[in-house]
């Protein structure tokens, strides 16, 4: 796997009155991220046009924000519930296209995370919602990207599950424990993986950046963080880990590396900002305190949104700020909310 296709995600559930869950995003650019706040009532259908048939299609019942990669997809967020979402890169093996009506609805890979967050107040409903509709890996419009990616979820209970498609199967990890994912190879392989360095020290844990070692890693030291004194330094300590595990930017490519750059770069809207492979940047949910922060790798500071300041009752309206990595250049910092501008509705 190129290290450019690299991502983690990070959920530390297990200090009462504290539950936060992190993500980092390696790439080898900031795939011009828009931070899009979205409404109750949004109409989506979860397929494109050759699928719409047969897709699942809804009206969001609860309202959200979601960081959405080149305007085209959701790929991390959390609705106004506490339920957050993520996806990352994998290649477990693309489930294949099947002639006729398919048996149960279909929703392709571009929508997931959207039919997660507007439909669902836990993971136990999404999981449930998942078991009934077929997930699709949409072939992107980018010529090595067959957009297999897996999902991890999250709520404000703490509870958490990984899904992913192996083998042309959606398979369900359902529970509290799983709380690191990375990426290749397949999640049961990743925990076997993680029994073998459980009786590691500081000494013996895989340093790498390759995802099994990254997955060692973030587990190893998800188990000797302190308990807090309070949310900020809460924040600071799951920061700690994500530090550990991401790469530097302009990270030495290696020759597969390039290859993916140089397929990825026609359909780049800013390749001037690919500046090699690293963790561009980090998004963190404080699910009890409603905060959805966003970290660049060009800025020092976080901004956020706190989902509480919206009365998802009344809000109406779609909101984005666009190239949201760029906002240390506006010498933007904290609360993001001044810095949102209606836009149409995503979908």
């Amino acid at each position: 796997m190129p290290a450019a296709e690299a991502c983690t995600r990070v959920l530390w559930n297990t200090q009462p009155g504290y539950l936060l869950s992190s993500r980092n995003l390696d790439f080898f650019g900031p795939v011009s991220p828009s931070l899009v706040l979205s409404p109750r009532g949004v109409s989506r259908v979860g397929a494109s046009e050759e699928n719409a048939a047969h897709s699942v299609r809804w009206k969001a019942r609860y309202g959200s924000v979601a960081v959405y990669a080149d305007n085209v997809f959701p790929m991390d967020g959390m609705n106004e519930k506490g339920l957050v979402a993520h996806t990352l890169y994998f290649t477990g093996g693309a489930e294949q296209p099947q002639p006729g009506k398919p048996e149960k609805p279909v929703l392709e890979s571009s929508h997931w995370l959207s039919f997660i967050l507007d439909n669902h107040a836990t993971v136990a409903e999404a999981v449930a919602a998942i078991r009934s509709v077929r997930l699709v890996p949409k072939r992107l419009p980018i010529d090595y990207a067959s957009d297999t990616k897996h999902i991890a979820i999250e709520d404000a209970s703490g509870d958490s599950a990984i899904i992913e498609i192996v083998k042309g199967e959606t398979v369900i990890h359902h529970g509290r424990q799983f709380t690191v994912l990375t990426n290749p190879p397949d999640y049961d392989s990743m925990l076997k993986q993680e029994k073998k360095f459980a009786a590691s020290t500081s000494e013996t844990i895989p340093t790498g950046w390759q995802a099994d070692a990254r997955l060692v890693r973030a587990n190893w030291l998800l188990k000797t963080l302190p308990r807090p004194d309070n949310a900020e330094e809460a924040r600071g300590f799951l920061a700690s880990i994500m530090h550990s595990v991401a790469m530097p930017i302009g990270l030495m490519a290696d020759p597969l590396d390039l290859s993916v750059e140089k397929a990825y770069e026609p359909y780049s809207r800013y390749p001037a900002e690919n500046r090699g492979v690293g963790t561009y940047w980090t998004t963190t949910a404080d699910m009890k305190n409603m905060r959805y922060a966003f970290q660049s790798a060009s800025s020092i500071s976080p901004v956020w949104l706190d989902l509480r300041d919206f009365d998802f009752a009344r809000l109406k309206q779609t909101k984005a700020i666009s190239r949201l990595n760029l906002y240390g250049s506006k010498n933007w910092t904290g609360n993001a909310r001044q810095h949102l501008q209606d836009v149409a509705a995503y979908h």
